[in-house]
């Protein structure tokens, strides 16, 4: 979601890059901006857990707080509604899912109106299937609820190298977008089937691959 289909952008910064900052310093522990960044698509609880010791329960909290409370100051990436209704209305459904805690997850959703507008099938996150990217656990957990048997009939995008890894251990296509943090030679790096602008060019793509 974050950087994909969601600007999670709050006064210049990405919330999650922002959260995780000022929660680990709050408690002492300094971790690099690009060590943060390179761990981007994560469960945030495993990045916490990772470098917050033994105090990553008070850490995790703290980010989660701040999380919640920035959510209104989101917005969709632009166009990502549109391409949800377009893929919709061409009898694809379309999931969601994240790396962050249940809680956030859900409170972008519903400050999104996702659900609300019938624009998404379903949601989920790495907190909910008790595992992190890049196991493909949430793709298949949003393909048992949706009945998508092959992962042949599924399309992965992602802006973030571990969430391209996902789809590619669900064998299911990949697609990686520029619009989050991450370098377009760390995506290459993952190798996804193919590396768009934005979100908005998907459709188009899925079309002239016949995947839609």
């Amino acid at each position: 979601m974050a950087g994909t289909t969601v600007d999670d952008t709050v006064e210049g910064v990405p919330l999650v890059l922002r959260s995780y900052d000022e929660a680990f310093r709050r408690h002492g522990i300094e971790v690099p901006m690009k060590t943060l960044n390179d761990n981007r698509g994560r469960d945030k609880w495993a990045v916490i857990k990772e470098f917050g010791g033994e105090k990553a329960s008070a850490v995790y909290r703290d980010f989660t707080e701040m999380c919640v409370a920035n959510t209104v100051k989101l917005k969709e990436m632009e166009g990502a509604g549109d391409v949800f209704r377009n893929l919709k209305e061409r009898g694809a459904y379309v999931a969601v899912e994240s790396g962050f805690p249940a809680l956030v997850t859900l409170g972008i959703i519903q400050h999104l109106r996702w659900q609300e507008d019938a624009l998404i099938d379903y949601w989920t996150c790495s907190e909910l299937v008790d595992e992190e990217r890049p196991s493909p656990a949430m793709i298949r957990h949003c393909m048992r609820h949706l009945h998508v048997r092959s992962p042949s009939e599924v399309v992965k995008v992602d802006d973030t190298a571990v969430g391209v890894e996902e789809g590619i251990n669900a064998k299911a296509h990949t697609v990686a977008v520029l619009t989050g943090t991450q370098s377009r030679e760390k995506l290459q790096a993952a190798k996804p089937d193919a590396i768009l602008p934005s979100v908005r060019e998907l459709p188009a793509w899925l079309l002239e691959q016949k995947l839609l």
